[in-house]
């Protein structure tokens, strides 16, 4: 059985690789902090309604098909600069205490992504067993 076709699991495996990426974005600003004229950088959150649109989006068959104009979806996440506020003297944006704030915020997200990971591979093992 491929567990990486049930819904539930796939999306929380994504939701976990966003934020492992988004903790290394973080840990970069964290590590120029003292870089002069370095703005801070964030992740975009995946838009997970046009990821559903373009799901649901009509797929090409044959390279002689026209594709549908919004059939292109990019794979990746995209890093956005993201001040956190006044630059200080040497032009530096990054705010320790903001990363903070957002380093403690991706770790809480991650630990309730893999709780719900763990209890959903409970249950599979709880249904496969029949008891």
């Amino acid at each position: 059985m491929d567990l990486t076709k049930i819904p539930l699991l796939s999306g929380l495996a994504a939701r976990l690789d966003f934020l492992a990426a988004r903790s290394t974005v973080i840990a970069k600003n964290i590590a120029n902090a003292d870089t002069p004229n370095y703005a801070a950088k964030d992740l975009k959150k995946p838009d997970f309604g046009a990821m559903a649109t373009s799901a649901a989006a009509m797929r090409v068959s044959d390279p002689k098909h026209m594709a549908a104009p919004n059939a292109q979806r990019s794979d990746g996440y995209r890093v956005e600069t993201a001040p956190d506020g006044e630059a200080s003297l040497t032009g530096n944006q990054v705010s320790l205490e903001t990363q903070a704030m957002k380093i403690s915020e991706t770790r809480q997200e991650y630990a309730l992504a893999t709780s719900l990971y763990r209890k959903s591979m409970a249950m599979l093992r709880l249904a496969a067993r029949g008891r």
